[in-house]
């Protein structure tokens, strides 16, 4: 079971999949966005990066607060749409097309006093390499003394999790059904899964299968390529909103790290 295209990235985030995965989190995105700050301490007019800021849930807040903010995505639907949510929402973000790992023709060296890339998006390329080169062009857009803050699945919760294969169905929106069917690959250290989504909320019900995979990094091998960048890690705590973090059992893991002065 792995997705049938090479960089499947650049499909899966299709409107559909944006309904799935950002409509159930609307309701905790200002406590999300006010944990960072608070792990933070950073403080307005800073200027900030959302990496893959998928339709502008954080950047849109992060910008209400006062801060400069930029967020960049590579669907180019989510960008319409975070601009029209910004635009409704009375709030001055920057939305840039680009990819992650090449941030260098978008952004000059020390750009940004804070870059953030929240809610699990990092770890989707095909080669582990470029996940490092992702790394080090964050550390290159930032401001000397500048802090990132990473947010993403942790090797000891996939393991608890999905040791084994399994699959479940949910109702994440109304009359929206998911099926996720998930593993972990120990040898290629991904977790791999397959959606079928059901969409009832149209007279004509759709039927549509995304597949997806992420690199998964243990809290240990997590820090070791943020130090490699040139970042010194400061604090780490579990899920976005908030909580203990357990490197053999929390499922997620965010990080704020800091660039050397």
């Amino acid at each position: 079971m792995r997705p049938n295209k090479k960089d499947w990235w650049r499909h899966f985030f299709q409107p559909l999949a944006g309904d799935v995965m950002f409509l159930p989190k609307a309701g905790i995105s200002a406590k999300e966005v006010a944990q960072v700050l608070r792990q933070t301490r950073v403080k307005p007019p800073l200027a900030v990066l959302d990496l893959a800021c998928g339709r502008g849930r954080h950047a849109i807040l992060f910008a209400r607060r006062g801060f400069a903010v930029t967020g960049l995505d590579y669907s180019r639907s989510y960008l319409t749409e975070a601009r029209k949510a910004a635009k409704q929402a009375r709030a001055p973000v920057r939305f840039v097309h680009g990819d992650m790992k090449n941030l260098a023709p978008l952004f000059p060296a020390a750009s940004f006093g804070l870059v953030v890339s929240l809610y699990n998006s990092f770890g989707y390329f095909d080669r582990r390499d470029d996940d490092f080169t992702m790394l080090k062009e964050v550390h290159r857009v930032l401001q000397p003394g500048g802090l990132f803050v990473i947010n993403t699945v942790n090797e000891g919760g996939v393991l608890k999790r999905i040791k084994t294969p399994v699959s479940r169905g949910e109702e994440p929106i109304a009359n929206v059904i998911v099926l996720d069917a998930a593993r972990y690959d120990r040898k290629l250290k991904k977790t791999i899964c397959r959606w079928t989504i059901a969409d009832f909320r149209q007279r004509k019900p759709a039927l549509v299968r995304l597949g997806f995979e992420q690199n998964v990094y243990s809290h240990a091998q997590l820090k070791g390529l943020l130090k490699r960048a040139g970042f010194t890690v400061e604090r780490t705590w579990g899920m976005l909103p908030g909580g203990a973090f357990d490197a053999r059992t929390s499922w997620h893991q965010t990080i704020v790290a800091r660039k050397s002065s």
